[in-house]
């Protein structure tokens, strides 16, 4: 399977992405043809649920929930 990965030049310090075969390590540099070796990057994303406002219908209901319990504590205080 072709994929596209990053691959860093041990001569010039380059980092250039190349897409080839998951099973490469190694191809030639873009700017000097030296060696560059395959680089293990971390994909960035971030899973939902981690902030309110992007279930603002799940964080909605809490505060209606929170603020209906707060206002019957209110009640049997003044009670």
């Amino acid at each position: 399977m072709r994929v596209l990965n990053d691959y860093i030049c041990s001569s010039c310090g380059a980092v250039n992405e190349h897409f080839v075969d998951n099973e490469v390590l190694t191809v030639d540099c873009l700017d000097c043809q030296s060696p560059a070796t395959k680089v293990r990057a971390v994909p960035n994303f971030m899973l939902p649920g981690n902030d309110p406002a992007g279930f603002p219908t799940a964080a909605d209901k809490w505060v209606k929930k929170r603020e209906q319990k707060m206002r019957e504590e209110m009640k049997a205080d003044n009670s």
